[in-house]
């Protein structure tokens, strides 16, 4: 969803996957949203839709923040342009349990997208609902939740929709119903090589102009905050701290990057096509492997980028 339509009266856009960026903007910062806050891709979203397309699925990805809208508006302008298979709320925050913050505006639009449209099939993925998964299956107007990193039993789940083929049971780390019980299948393996599963976020069906970075990381250049994008090198993290859930949509602690040479691939593209200055690494532990850090840099410096 590179811009928003209203299609009254026109087909609507028959879809495998949508993915959606849920939030409420409005709600958080109220007038601040419109031109102070900071405004995040979902870069999580937009990998996985490159996962999905890979595979030879159609996806979307409709970003609620980008728009300023509620979750009534975001609902409401999803029945009204799309037709999809299967809708995934992509449940991630912005710092790792931000995710369970988010999860007010992502019941409003669930029970609003399944008001309008009941026979609408919704998924929820993301840190809150890897935590506590049992729970998000009662508390949600959702049919699934997915407890662990998500591309896959997205796939899969939507293919078994569209085809009718396979069964539930086999589909890993899917939490599923039948009748008034629910259901878990076991986990999904980790995708072990992100530079060939996910080798660059989906940009293209992303509203670039729309990000703006956080106040701090402009304060030489505060008027320059857009055009703005945040991206991964890197996920999850090695360590057992008892108190973080940065894993707990890994579902043990790891860590796996993509190479130098793909995240340099990322940047020429973010530069070259969007013509973005800010980059944000969100990464968790970004620092912790010196010759990642050192190769993204060195291919940078040879680039000659003005970052900041």
């Amino acid at each position: 969803m590179k811009t928003l339509k209203l299609l009254d009266g026109v087909q609507k856009q028959s879809l495998d996957v949508l993915l959606i960026n849920p939030g409420a903007l409005k709600a958080v910062y109220q007038e601040l949203g419109q031109s102070v806050s900071a405004i995040e891709p979902p870069t999580l979203a937009a990998l996985f839709a490159t996962y999905i397309r890979n595979k030879g699925m159609s996806v979307d990805i409709f970003d609620a923040p980008a728009f300023n809208l509620s979750p009534e508006e975001a609902a409401r302008l999803v029945t009204e342009n799309y037709s999809p298979t299967l809708i995934v709320l992509v449940v991630y925050g912005f710092q790792p349990s931000a995710s369970t913050q988010n999860m007010q505006a992502v019941g409003a639009t669930c029970k609003t997208l399944k008001n309008l449209d009941p026979d609408m099939t919704i998924m929820l993925t993301g840190t809150h609902p890897a935590a506590l998964p049992q729970r998000t299956m009662e508390e949600e107007k959702v049919d699934f939740v997915c407890d662990q990193e998500g591309p896959e039993t997205i796939f899969l789940t939507g293919q078994y929709l569209k085809t009718g083929q396979g069964c539930l049971e086999k589909i890993p780390s899917l939490w599923y119903r039948r009748g008034d019980m629910i259901f878990h299948n076991p986990p999904s393996q980790l995708i072990s090589d992100l530079d060939k599963e996910m080798p660059e976020p989906a940009y293209d069906l992303l509203p670039m102009d729309k990000y703006r970075a956080h106040n701090w990381h402009c304060f030489e250049h505060i008027n320059e905050r857009q055009p703005y994008a945040s991206m991964y090198t890197s996920l999850g993290c090695p360590y057992k701290c008892s108190f973080c859930c940065i894993n707990t949509p890994f579902g043990k602690p790891s860590y796996r990057m993509w190479s130098p040479d793909t995240v340099i691939r990322q940047i020429d593209t973010l530069v070259n096509e969007y013509g973005i200055k800010n980059i944000k690494f969100v990464d968790e532990m970004f620092v912790l492997n010196k010759n990642h850090v050192f190769g993204i840099c060195d291919r940078i410096i040879e680039r000659g980028y003005d970052l900041n």
